[in-house]
């Protein structure tokens, strides 16, 4: 083989100046981002809030807060990994966990009372908090418990209905002035209306302050409506005259009518008919016809009906 042909072969062989720089620039970023990964680095995080047990004998000097300022010290891979489960969840805060000072009229919000571990989902060194401390003073002026009540505006979707909204609290502790608070008896919410209603509905409502000089911890108040599909039954009824007369025999005939109703599935069994009472007045008897009109004196709350067969029955009145 002749001198050519080695330098031909030798010079194919090397990569040129563009593939070699962007071989360096990849080694180069790999060790930049394993140096990374491993450098431990400081880092502030954002992270919402929700207070539970928020002692009622106290009041806030400044408004409770939304979120918390953390500052993390942690390596670059597990920070990296923490970010990623951003945006985070609310970490619940109970007042029972945490520690009083200055005669339990200040709260200490610790990094060990607080599992930051469940929101971030990684072990990681808390430095600082901020607010670290939540203020509190003795409530001052009179205090009383009242009700709290929902203005709802709800129709249900055709074929459903809903039953009695459950209203979380049911009463509030409000304090002020007493010539204030002695003019409120109730609280309410801000209203809330939902059409076509096909599913249960669970929401937090703020609660709303009659006047600026009364005070109250609780903000906000949980409803839950339950929403059922409506099934069509009929029952069986004997009737009975509401008239008590111990000088008369009445016979009615029929002596059973049909209802038909609709009510929230599985509210109660077609068995029990303990819940129904139809009856006639035999004092409004149609002289013509012999016939009385029938009326449901007891109908349970959850129903609607929506017939009853037959509406008028013939009464036989005799002497006794």
């Amino acid at each position: 083989m002749n001198s050519s042909n080695l330098k031909y072969s030798s010079s194919k062989k090397k990569p040129g100046k563009t593939k070699a720089f962007f071989i360096c620039l990849c080694i180069a970023s790999f060790l930049w981002l394993v140096h990374s990964l491993n450098t431990v680095y400081n880092y502030t995080l954002i992270i919402p809030v929700n207070f539970k047990n928020i002692p009622q004998n106290k009041k806030p000097l400044v408004q409770m807060p939304e979120r918390l300022s953390v500052d993390i010290k942690s390596s670059g891979l597990r920070l990296a990994l923490i970010l990623l489960n951003r945006p985070f969840k609310q970490l619940e805060i109970d007042f029972n966990t945490l520690k009083a000072v200055n005669r339990d009229q200040n709260y200490v919000l610790s990094p060990s009372h607080l599992n930051f571990k469940q929101i971030l989902k990684f072990e990681t060194q808390i430095k600082h908090i901020s607010p670290d401390t939540l203020y509190f003073s003795e409530k001052t002026g009179y205090q009383k418990n009242v009700p709290l009540k929902v203005p709802l505006y709800l129709k249900c979707k055709e074929g459903y209905s809903y039953s009695v909204p459950v209203i979380t609290p049911v009463f509030v502790t409000i304090w002020g002035d007493t010539t204030i608070i002695d003019k409120v008896d109730t609280l309410y919410t801000q209203p809330f209306t939902l059409n076509k209603l096909s599913k249960n509905v669970n929401v937090n409502l703020p609660v709303l302050r009659p006047n600026a000089g009364v005070y109250t911890i609780t903000k906000e108040a949980n409803v839950f409506i339950e929403v059922s599909k409506l099934v069509e039954q009929t029952i069986n009824l004997p009737l009975n005259d509401i008239q008590l007369n111990r000088n008369q025999l009445i016979t009615i005939f029929p002596s059973v009518v049909k209802v038909k109703f609709t009510s929230v599935q599985n509210a109660f069994s077609t068995e029990d008919t303990s819940l129904f009472k139809a009856s006639i007045d035999s004092r409004k008897i149609n002289k013509f016809t012999k016939k009385c009109p029938v009326f449901l004196n007891m109908v349970p709350g959850e129903v609607t009906i929506m017939d009853i067969e037959p509406k008028e029955v013939e009464i036989l009145i005799l002497k006794k």
